[in-house]
């Protein structure tokens, strides 16, 4: 009895200072609704990631007119939250300025381009290559190429309309 409680113990002390990040299912459409609010929108190069959890992103172009091409920024990644910068590469970034430092917005569609993870459309282009999905016998290997493709069509549309919205002020609905 006494080692439970003192077990007890030790697990609370320990995980009073655990903060975890439950990020709730959502469709596409409605989180990229969300995400076009976001202070600062661009595509950018993650040139370096350290281990104290920040990195350093070049902006490479602005999506929703407020970065400036080659801006530099220092951004943080959230300690224990999705989406979490741990590779150099060209990124689609979601975010604001927090106490000098660029933030991802959590729970948020800010993505990798080799590996732009995010729930799937139902635009047209997708529903095409679901169906090879559901009746082709496709190994392993053959389903995530597709699921790939498919979630670079859906970023490739995404950025397509954030430039349309940049650029003629049109408004995702109107996408």
């Amino acid at each position: 009895m006494k080692h439970s409680f003192y077990t007890l113990v030790i697990l609370l002390f320990f995980t009073h200072s655990i903060h975890a990040c439950s990020c709730a299912p959502f469709k596409l459409a409605e989180q990229q609704q969300r995400e076009m609010q976001s202070e600062c929108i661009f595509v950018g190069q993650v040139v370096e990631v350290n281990e104290d959890l920040t990195f350093e992103i070049s902006v490479v172009e602005s999506l929703d007119g407020g970065d400036v091409q080659g801006n530099v920024y220092i951004g943080q990644n959230w300690r224990y939250c999705y989406p979490y910068v741990e590779n150099k590469g060209t990124w689609l970034f979601y975010g604001r300025i927090e106490n000098g430092l660029f933030k991802v917005n959590s729970c948020g569609l800010s993505r990798s381009f080799s590996n732009p993870f995010t729930p799937i459309s139902d635009s047209e282009e997708v529903k095409e290559l679901m169906k090879k999905l559901e009746y082709k016998k496709l190994n392993e290997k053959e389903s995530q190429d597709i699921i790939r493709k498919i979630q670079l069509i859906d970023m490739a549309n995404e950025i397509h309309a954030l430039r349309k919205k940049r650029d003629y002020g049109v408004t995702p609905n109107d996408v």
